[in-house]
């Protein structure tokens, strides 16, 4: 069944003074480390402890796609995200590690685990020496390719994910299994997704634009998964890979805007709707009710060059919190548009000035003081 693409409309909430942060270090490796702490803060203050800590690449895709997998995965497991290099652990990395180890839950050997997200050619085995030498055990989540690793990812977490009513059938609505689904090419979707799969415990997998690889339907048959969030218009997923999906007989909600900070939006509103009741209709579309628009505070990258915001998407998940993408060099409009309907009080600008301008968080501020 195809569904209609769903649209935000948010309600403005009242007029409110709005203030803007950073958390940016030297390089990615340094700000991811940093972003791993608040998440570790945002646990505590909740009452519960980091489970485990994830290490993916940082650098360019094929590699920095691996990072954004991992957000399902660092729900399941209540863990941060932390950045390697391909041949080499960065400083940043290694101290984070050396002050998060100490405090996880042990293996049966007595070690903290470290789950690598990748195989050896984006994360080499001497990256795997260096963590296991500061006291880790290491597990490899691995596939063929990145759409194998996500495929992976999901695996492990699956005994967490959570059902959900999203579209009304005819012959009832009721939970069911739910995955997300971006283009493995032009990662940017993924970068928005991150957030609502690590809190909604929603498996995030991937796909060709023209083709669904054989990982990803191997996962959504042995997940058991009834329905799919999609991310993005025909040049990130395409119309074969829609019609595979609906081949296999999943309900198929599209998600896409006017370009990625307009797909950005409406994932949010999609994040924050209400989930359907026994009363819907044939082809109504609910939500996963995370309270995202609900929070605070917020965060704000950039979502055309996102190093620094790959370690994003399980902060803001775990602390319930929504993450805003824009352009490098203006506020992006669909993000300008959807601000002041949030609760949004604060903003983190995530990176230093180099990766998000002063200006572009000066006019997201602004937006929310509307």
């Amino acid at each position: 069944m195809h569904i209609r693409t769903i649209r935000s409309a948010r309600r403005p909430f009242a007029r409110r003074t709005a203030v803007a942060n950073r958390t940016g270090g030297e390089d990615r490796y340094a700000t991811a480390a940093l972003v791993a702490a608040q998440v570790v803060a945002a646990l505590r203050e909740g009452g519960a402890a980091p489970g485990g800590v994830l290490l993916a690449s940082g650098e360019d895709a094929p590699g920095g796609i691996d990072a954004l997998s991992a957000s399902f995965l660092a729900g399941h497991l209540s863990a941060p995200l932390l950045l390697t290099a391909r041949g080499g652990l960065p400083a940043p990395t290694a101290a984070a590690l050396r002050d998060l180890l100490p405090s996880l839950p042990r293996d049966s050997g007595g070690r903290p685990t470290v789950h690598v997200m990748g195989g050896t050619a984006v994360i080499t085995a001497d990256v795997v020496r260096a963590v296991e030498a500061l006291g880790a055990a290491v597990v490899r989540v691995a596939g063929d390719d990145r759409y194998g690793t996500a495929a992976a990812a999901a695996a492990i977490g699956a005994p967490s994910a959570r059902t959900y009513a999203l579209v009304g059938r005819s012959s009832g609505t009721a939970a069911e299994r739910t995955a997300i689904i971006a283009s493995g090419t032009n990662p940017a979707d993924a970068l928005s997704a991150g957030p609502l799969a690590c809190a909604a415990r929603v498996p995030l997998l991937l796909t060709g634009r023209d083709a669904l690889p054989d990982a990803t339907r191997t996962a959504l048959t042995t997940m058991k998964v009834r329905q799919v969030v999609t991310l993005g218009g025909p040049a990130a997923i395409g119309t074969a890979v829609l019609d595979a999906l609906h081949a296999m007989g999943l309900a198929v909600l599209p998600v896409r805007g006017a370009d990625r900070y307009d797909t950005s939006a409406v994932l949010l509103a999609l994040a924050c709707a209400p989930q359907l009741g026994s009363g819907a209709k044939d082809g109504d579309v609910g939500g996963f009710g995370t309270g995202f628009d609900t929070a605070a505070s917020g965060y704000l990258a950039n979502g055309a060059r996102f190093p620094d915001a790959l370690a994003c998407g399980p902060l803001a998940g775990l602390a319930r919190r929504p993450l805003f993408v824009t352009g490098p060099d203006a506020l992006a409009d669909a993000t300008r548009s959807v601000l002041p309907g949030t609760g949004v009080r604060s903003l983190v600008g995530v990176g230093r000035s180099g990766a998000l301008p002063d200006a572009v968080l000066d006019a997201a501020v602004g937006a929310l003081a509307r």
